[in-house]
C-alpha cells in the first residue's frame, strides 16, 4: 500500500491498482526494454490522470464544507470518500468535477503539445497515455452507469424516489457496452462492464453490492 498526502488529502494506493494498470498497458506481452519503458509510461500516466480526477471530486467536496475527504486508488480506478451528506445539486457537481477537470487538463495538454515529438519512449508513452486516459476514460466515466460518475449524476438527478429507474438505466447501458466490447473482442472491457451490470442487477434485487465495485 502506498500512502501519501497531496493538498492535505490523504491518498491510499492499493497494490491491485498497479497490477490492473500494468495489465491494461500490455504487461503480459512486454518483453523488450522499449516495451517496458512504454509500459512504465502508461502506468505512470494512468496514475497521475486518475489522481487528478479524484482531486477534482475531493476539492468539490471540500468546497461544500467537507473537511474529511480521503482518496483511494484501487483495483478498478479511484474513489474520493467524504464524511458529509450532499444535496442532489451538490452530488451532481461533485460527481461531474472529477471527469471535467480530467478532460480539461488532458485536452489542454493535447493542444499545448500539438506537433511535439520526443525520442524518449518513456516520455512519449507517458504523454500519449495521459491524454488518452484523461479524455477517453473521463468521457466513458460519464456514461449513466452506476458506480461511474455518470451513474451518480443520473441517480442524483432522478432523486430518491426514482432510484430503481436509475438502476435500470445503468443496467441497460452497462449490459449494452459490455456486449459491444465482447462482440469486438475487448475482453477486459467486457468483463468490467459485465461486472457493473451484474452489480446493478444485484442491487435491483435488494442484494448488497460487490464492495470494490461501489464508489465515486
Amino acid at each position: 500500500m502506498l500512502r501519501f498526502r497531496l493538498f492535505d488529502f490523504p491518498i491510499l494506493v492499493h497494490w491491485m491498482f498497479w497490477v490492473n494498470m500494468a495489465l491494461l498497458g500490455g504487461a503480459i506481452s512486454a518483453d523488450t526494454p522499449r516495451e517496458m519503458q512504454a509500459l512504465l509510461g502508461w502506468v505512470g500516466a494512468a496514475f497521475v490522470s486518475i489522481v487528478i480526477h479524484e482531486l477534482g471530486h475531493a476539492f468539490a467536496m471540500r468546497r461544500f464544507g467537507d473537511r474529511q475527504v480521503g482518496i483511494l486508488l484501487y483495483a478498478f480506478g479511484g474513489l474520493a470518500r467524504g464524511s458529509r451528506w450532499l444535496s442532489r445539486v451538490e452530488d451532481i457537481i461533485v460527481s461531474a468535477a472529477g471527469p471535467v477537470v480530467q478532460i480539461v487538463i488532458g485536452y489542454s495538454l493535447k493542444l499545448l503539445l500539438s506537433g511535439w515529438q520526443t525520442e524518449s519512449v518513456l516520455l512519449g508513452s507517458f504523454v500519449q497515455a495521459f491524454i488518452y486516459v484523461s479524455i477517453f476514460w473521463a468521457l466513458l466515466n460519464l456514461l449513466p452507469i452506476i458506480p461511474l460518475d455518470g451513474g451518480h449524476i443520473c441517480r442524483a438527478f432522478l432523486g430518491g424516489a426514482r432510484q430503481r429507474t436509475a438502476l435500470i438505466i445503468s443496467l441497460v447501458f452497462a449490459g449494452s457496452v459490455g456486449f459491444f466490447a465482447l462482440n469486438n473482442h475487448y475482453i477486459f472491457a467486457a468483463a468490467f462492464f459485465g461486472m457493473m451490470a451484474f452489480n446493478n442487477w444485484k442491487e435491483l434485487q435488494g442484494q448488497p453490492q460487490i464492495p470494490w465495485m461501489a464508489g465515486r
